[in-house]
Parts: C-alpha cells; sequence; structure tokens
C-alpha cells in the first residue's frame, strides 16, 4: 500500500537513504537490460515505482533522479526510483507491453506513442495520460494505472515545488493537460480540481491490489 507522509523538503547532501536508492536504481538497469528472469523482474517491478527515463536523453535521468527523491520522501511505501532505458524505444517497448508503468518523456514523444506514430509505430498506439508536466516532460502512465496513486504522486510532487521549480500544473480548474495532445489522468486531474483522494481499485492492474487504506 502507499502512505503519505510530510517530510521536509528533499535538498542538501546526499543520505545514506539517497546513497541506497542509487545503488538500487542501478540494479533495476540490470533489469531493463534483460539480464534477470521474468519472475524476479515482476517481484521487483510490484515492489518498486520504477520511474523510466532514456540514457540516451541524460537530462531526464538528472530529472528522474530529483522525482524519485521526492516520491521515495513523501511517499515511503512507493519505494520509487528512477531507472534508465538505453533509448526512448525501449521506454515504449516496457510501458506498452505493461512491464512498466510510468516514464519521464519528452512531449512530443509521448504523444507519438499514444498515437502510434513513428518512431514507435511497433509499439503503439498506447493509452498514455499526464500525471505532471515537468519543463520540457511529461510524467507519462497508461490508462491503468490507479486513480489513487495517480492523486498521490501529483500531491507529493505539488507539495515540492522548491525541489521541482520547473513543476507546470493546471491552472485553477480547468482541465487542460500540460500538453494539449496527452490528457490528464482522472486522478490526477481530480487532486488538481480539489476531489478527494480516489477509493481503493480493487479490479485495478495487478501491481495495484494489494493496498489497503491510506490514512489520512
Amino acid at each position: 500500500m502507499w502512505h503519505k507522509t510530510e517530510s521536509p523538503e528533499v535538498g542538501g547532501r546526499p543520505s545514506r537513504r539517497e546513497f541506497l536508492r542509487t545503488a538500487g536504481a542501478g540494479a533495476a538497469a540490470m533489469f531493463l537490460c534483460g539480464h534477470a528472469p521474468y519472475g524476479q523482474w515482476g517481484v521487483y517491478r510490484r515492489r518498486h515505482l520504477l520511474i523510466l527515463t532514456s540514457r540516451a536523453d541524460p537530462p531526464s535521468f538528472e530529472l528522474g533522479k530529483r522525482v524519485a527523491e521526492v516520491l521515495a520522501d513523501r511517499l515511503p511505501s512507493s519505494k520509487a526510483q528512477v531507472s534508465r532505458a538505453p533509448h526512448k524505444e525501449r521506454i515504449a517497448s516496457l510501458i506498452s507491453s505493461q512491464q512498466l508503468d510510468v516514464a519521464l518523456m519528452r512531449r512530443d514523444d509521448a504523444a507519438a506513442l499514444r498515437q502510434g506514430r513513428p518512431p514507435f509505430a511497433d509499439h503503439g498506439p498506447v493509452k498514455l495520460f499526464t500525471v505532471v508536466g515537468i519543463g520540457e516532460y511529461l510524467f507519462v502512465c497508461r490508462d491503468d494505472f490507479a486513480a489513487r496513486h495517480a492523486w498521490l504522486i501529483a500531491e507529493a510532487l505539488d507539495k515540492s515545488r522548491s525541489v521541482l521549480p520547473e513543476l507546470l500544473l493546471p491552472s485553477g480548474s480547468s482541465s487542460e493537460p500540460p500538453d494539449s495532445r496527452i490528457p490528464q489522468h482522472p486522478g490526477a486531474l481530480g487532486y488538481f480540481t480539489g476531489a478527494p483522494m480516489p477509493g481503493l481499485e480493487p479490479h485495478a492492474h495487478e501491481d495495484h491490489t494489494h493496498e489497503v487504506d491510506v490514512p489520512q
């Protein structure tokens, strides 16, 4: 299950916990390259929110580290970590095949994957949604990502603007997503428009069925 906690803004010298998270991200990268049995990969994936970035796009990894740090501190039960795929086509493969759930993608790439256009014609179209926009990137997920989780991620990132000053949010009660080509995930939109945190989704994606009520 995912719990939300109040924590100080992240920053300063790397903590031991951050060091361990970084080391864990290295292990996750091995999975992304296909060097682990699928059974182990499935277990690891269910226990960690792995945020996909591209090794071919170094700024995405740096941004992913900040996002993962925020989520690991504010939503420790998510066990958020950043992971690097070799290139954006591998991100498309992992997302479209439901091996991973979330990624940081450049806007044009996210739109191309949603529409099934090159360079992702072999992997799409994929029904992507935006959780938040962060500068030139979108934090995206598939349509089967739990509304409760999208709501919690949106809240955690919204409350960490000192770490993520480039966060792009819907204006007021507007339903306009950061990029008009990628709709806002209903859970994230609910947070930004003042809706209460969604209830549990017992029939959601298999990786999101093991949680219980999150305390307010």
